[in-house]
């Protein structure tokens, strides 16, 4: 079958575009009612968006294979292997390295040191408020908890926090319409290597009680793990334990914002909180894409989609599917919870979910104690093509609470 049948000239899909970081959605709401298997023949890259299809994707990692990378550019590419971007059987055995700090059980017993972060933060963000009550709260507040908290996991200095993530930013920030790696990209995956080396240097000389030495002196098959998988290791828990968390709770002050009728249910409603944190995961889906590689060929309705084709599974319109729930385009903090996608399925679910779900209602109560009233000012969102996700939010506090 003529794969251009499933590429119409009345809307294009591509995550390159510019457009598609300001507003995907009715982008979405097309390929879920007209073109539930896409085919964009410029970019030569299939999509599927469907709930149920997206599901049976992810969890069928035979099928559709991550080992030639999980984004539809190249920029994951330079923060080196990992198992974000590898089959089992080493993917089990590389998650395997890490997977005891981000159980659930684990996780929980972080609570407090979680509260003790954010509350520095927050005090630190409230100290400069000036006269007028604007604050930037993306850079102050939102990312900076999440990586606060997965630096001290990992052992690193809290001091280099914001040097890791602006390296990390720079590494995945995309141009509109360019598809390679900028200049900025490769200096941070540089800067990010050359961090790494050296502190698992420093590990193996002299271990410590955190996920650094565990990376720095594991051994796998009988045998310490290559120098770029030590590297993509850190990567990925650097970026597992603060990029998803930290957009989630700027999508959430956003959104709050923005829909003045559910911030005022939530404050009258706090218990229902973690409830709310699934609405915020379905209706802005940090992570909007995933890509995979097929290992043969797929028919979906009606398509054939050959085997080796790139093929994007897009979590942000599989959490907005109207054959799963009603009204989807609308933000409804009261929604009886339905398993969403936002982090994924199977065996490339995500490692710090546990984690995302234990900060992410810690720092928004705390930050609607502090400041339950504001409005929404300049927005600036960070151009990706995988993750929804901002630059910058400025609010203007109505009311600060002592």
């Amino acid at each position: 079958m003529n794969k251009r049948l499933f590429f119409t000239s009345e809307m294009e899909f591509d995550p390159f575009d510019g457009a598609n970081t300001e507003d995907p959605y009715p982008t979405y709401r097309w390929l879920l009612d007209q073109a539930p298997a896409y085919y964009n023949p410029d970019r030569d890259f299939w999509a599927i968006s469907r709930l149920q299809d997206v599901k049976s994707a992810v969890m069928d990692h035979q099928t559709y294979s991550s080992a030639a990378g999980v984004r539809i550019d190249d920029l994951l590419a330079l923060a080196g292997p990992s198992p974000l971007t590898m089959d089992p059987p080493r993917h089990g055995l590389l998650r395997n390295l890490v997977r005891k700090p981000f159980a659930v059980r684990a996780v929980a017993e972080l609570a407090d040191m979680v509260e003790g972060n954010v509350d520095r933060i927050l005090a630190d963000l409230l100290e400069d408020l000036p006269a007028a009550g604007e604050l930037e709260v993306v850079s102050r507040f939102a990312k900076l908890v999440p990586v606060a908290v997965i630096c001290e996991l990992l052992g690193v200095p809290a001091e280099d926090a914001p040097m890791l993530k602006g390296w990390a930013d720079a590494m995945l920030e995309t141009v509109p319409g360019q598809t390679g790696s900028t200049p900025a990209a490769i200096d941070g995956a540089r800067n990010l290597r050359s961090y790494w080396v050296q502190a698992l240097g420093a590990r193996r000389a002299q271990p410590q009680d955190d996920i650094l030495s565990a990376i720095a002196t594991a051994v796998v098959q009988d045998g310490p793990l290559p120098e770029d998988e030590q590297v993509g290791m850190c990567n990925l828990v650097f970026e597992a334990g603060n990029a998803t968390t930290g957009t989630l709770i700027a999508n959430a002050i956003l959104a709050l914002g923005t829909h003045p009728a559910q911030l005022d249910w939530l404050q009258q409603h706090p218990d229902h909180l973690p409830g709310a944190i699934e609405e915020f995961l379905r209706w802005e889906s940090p992570v909007q894409t995933l890509m995979r590689v097929t290992t043969t060929e797929v028919l979906l309705h009606g398509a054939r989609i050959p085997a080796g084709s790139r093929v994007l599974l897009v979590l942000g319109a599989a959490n907005r599917d109207g054959r799963v729930w009603d009204a989807p385009d609308e933000l409804r903090l009261d929604r009886e919870v339905v398993r969403n996608l936002a982090f994924g399925e199977g065996i490339h679910h995500c490692l710090g979910a546990p984690l995302a779900r234990l900060e992410a209602p810690i720092a928004l109560r705390s930050f609607l104690s502090a400041i339950p009233e504001y409005q929404v000012g300049a927005v600036t969102r960070f151009h990706d093509v995988s993750m929804r996700t901002l630059k910058s939010l400025t609010i203007t506090a109505q009311t600060v609470a002592a």
